[in-house]
């Protein structure tokens, strides 16, 4: 995308102009659709486009054309694009089921209609009985602490916030439901979603290994923690075998950290350079 200030706008309306003062087939400007980013843009380029008319009917003012552009200049559809949905939806309403004078809720309302949604929401799936009450307590132990659900709450409100950006949230959502149901027989490479988490479990032992080895060397230096070295080292080979684990298998690498722990440092005095601790 093209930077603030780089003429956009210039070259926009240049292209408009060319568009309405095509000598075979000049178009009329209310049969184009011009949208912006904001109302500020977008009455800067009814301006602009006005501006453009005016100069070209000083130099050809016997145009029938360019003057009818100039009487459809305030009714073209030049706005926002969120202006020009709201056009779309208000004028076929009827179709849509809708009042055609709803309006946009502001940043209050919204919250407000949302926290009452998920009261409502959390209220009805607390009142359910079974297979899926359990499911949903399983969710609030994994995602919240024991005080509250605020936590849950905000995960579902970001979830629901981040499925809108798609185009079908609700085929989107269902889509992820599918991704991470594992299936009798399935292994691990047909899992996209393990694939992703080994490669950043990997990436993270790696940085391990690395900060590992240097704090081994530093307890090998004279003045160095030397004190530290015997168990520096054990972490180092946990570590070295837990990626050993990793590139066999997930469960591999389960089992292994299950069953290992990291070792604490020793706490016998020793003289040293304290910054190297």
């Amino acid at each position: 995308a093209a930077a603030a200030g780089s003429g956009k706008t210039a070259v926009l309306v240049e292209r408009i102009i060319q568009k309405l003062l095509h000598k075979e087939s000049p178009a009329d400007i209310d049969s184009l659709l011009v949208v912006t980013f904001t109302n500020a843009a977008a009455q800067e380029m009814r301006n602009r486009v006005g501006q453009a008319l005016s100069q070209a009917l000083e130099e050809n003012p016997g145009s029938h054309h360019l003057k009818k552009q100039l009487s459809l200049l305030q009714n073209a559809s030049i706005s926002t694009l969120h202006s020009f949905c709201m056009e779309v939806v208000r004028r076929y309403a009827y179709m849509l089921d809708l009042d055609p004078g709803f309006r946009i809720a502001d940043t209050i309302e919204s919250d407000l209609i949302q926290q009452e949604v998920l009261e409502d929401l959390f209220e009805d799936w607390y009142g359910k009985e079974g297979e899926e009450q359990e499911r949903f307590f399983d969710v609030v132990d994994r995602f919240s602490s024991d005080r509250s659900d605020l936590d849950v709450e905000k995960l579902v409100l970001d979830l629901y916030t981040f499925a809108t950006q798609n185009p079908w949230p609700e085929a989107w959502l269902n889509q992820m439901v599918e991704m991470y149901e594992v299936k009798e027989g399935m292994g691990e490479k047909e899992l996209p979603w393990l694939n992703l988490l080994k490669q950043e479990v990997h990436s993270q032992l790696k940085a391990m290994e690395v900060e590992a080895k240097q704090f081994l060397e530093l307890t090998r230096e004279p003045d160095g923690p030397y004190n530290y070295g015997e168990t520096v080292d054990q972490d180092l080979e946990m570590i070295q075998h837990a990626k050993g684990a990793l590139e066999h298998s997930w469960e591999e690498l389960q089992s292994y950290m299950g069953e290992s722990k990291f070792a604490a440092l020793s706490r016998k005095k020793m003289d040293c350079d304290e910054t190297k601790k």
